[in-house]
């Protein structure tokens, strides 16, 4: 029994791909996580995009002179909601106002 408990001991042929596996593992895990913020990121990003966009004002004014009659028109303006992600665990909640 000794013996074995020695052979086990000094044992290391399969250390190398165990060392490869973890590696693999932790490279993983940070891929995952790092294409997470991205995509979370990105959707912030094009949100405050798209708001930008609907708020464009395109209300005009002439008063006209010489043979032009005076001419406006009014932007109804549109409305923007925000998808509120504040749910997903690792989230905080969007509480800023862009104004």
């Amino acid at each position: 029994m000794q013996k074995l408990l020695s052979a086990l001991w000094c044992e290391d042929d399969g250390v190398l791909s165990f060392e490869w596996t973890i590696l693999a593992i932790i490279v993983v895990f940070g891929i995952v996580g790092g294409l997470a913020a991205a995509r979370d990121a990105i959707l912030d990003e094009l949100g405050d995009t798209a708001e930008a966009y609907l708020n464009i004002d395109q209300s005009y004014s002439f008063a006209g002179f010489g043979p032009f009659p005076p001419s406006s028109y009014t932007d109804p303006g549109h409305t923007f909601v925000d998808c509120d992600r504040g749910g997903v665990v690792g989230q905080l909640p969007r509480d800023d106002v862009d104004s």
